[in-house]
């Protein structure tokens, strides 16, 4: 049963950030839309590079960041203009000055809408638009957070129905953590059986994803499932990471830390995944 024991700004809150948490980090997604002309291979190629390592290269990252600006600016494909987004998303995220932050979220967004305008069912600009307003939601408040939620789950079902393994099965994982984050009715829409419906199904697609992992042994032990959370946990731990994903994967050891302790200690139990 859902719990609304904490205070409603602070769950919302705590949604949000952990809901751009799932919408940032996965895996190549050029699953729908790709330009033959400009999302080459090798140009895909490098934007993936520059993703993968935007936390310890930051010089790399916003040389592809102008170079894909130049590549797109006369461009009327969507495909390639959402991955602008998607460069700039993770460039807003060191920005440690929150009103330039702002700023550059609320770039993200107008960057999508143009994807969005030139099809409104282009995958990429639907997801990196849900990632980036979940980030000004933290940013500007609770008020642009209740705002926001609704337009943020239709922007993520849409993306499901698309194309559910877009980003790792990223548009399964963040719904599963919405519906587990925000409170149950009537206070808001969250949903615990909706979180593991989701969640399960992002394992199923993509069983060694930790983020996946860590985000469905939390719900699966707060609905008494121990045992499987546990498994889910234990997975998560012994899971190497490369360099550049270690600080971003320490919040995910973390949630399989706190399985372990509160499932018996912290000899982790190796065995069937």
């Amino acid at each position: 049963m859902k719990s609304n024991m904490l205070p409603l700004e602070r769950r919302f809150v705590l949604f949000i950030v952990m809901l751009i948490a799932v919408a940032c980090f996965a895996g190549p997604a050029f699953a729908q839309g790709v330009s033959p002309a400009l999302l080459t291979l090798e140009n895909k190629q490098r934007i993936e590079l520059a993703v993968r390592r935007y936390a310890i290269d930051k010089p790399f990252l916003m040389a592809t960041i102008h170079w894909l600006r130049d590549l797109a600016k006369n461009s009327r494909e969507p495909a390639v203009i959402a991955q602008l987004s998607r460069l700039e998303f993770m460039n807003a995220q060191l920005e440690m000055d929150k009103n330039r932050r702002i700023q550059l979220f609320e770039n993200c967004v107008a960057i999508a809408d143009h994807a969005l305008a030139l099809d409104a069912n282009d995958i990429g600009g639907l997801y990196w638009k849900a990632a980036a307003m979940g980030k000004l939601a933290k940013d500007t408040g609770i008020l642009n957070a209740l705002r926001m939620l609704r337009p943020m789950e239709k922007m993520l079902l849409r993306v499901v129905a698309l194309d559910e393994k877009y980003e790792d099965a990223g548009g399964h994982r963040a719904l599963g953590r919405m519906y587990y984050k925000l409170p149950g009715f009537p206070i808001s829409f969250g949903s615990n059986q909706k979180a593991l419906t989701h969640l399960k199904r992002a394992h199923e697609l993509f069983p060694n994803d930790i983020i996946t992992r860590a985000f469905y042994a939390e719900v699966l032990y707060d609905e008494g499932r121990k045992e499987e959370a546990r498994k889910h946990a234990d997975f998560v731990l012994v899971t190497p990471v490369d360099e550049e994903d270690a600080l971003e994967f320490a919040e995910y050891a973390d949630i399989a830390l706190d399985i372990v302790r509160k499932t018996g200690g912290s000899e982790i139990k190796l065995g069937n995944f």
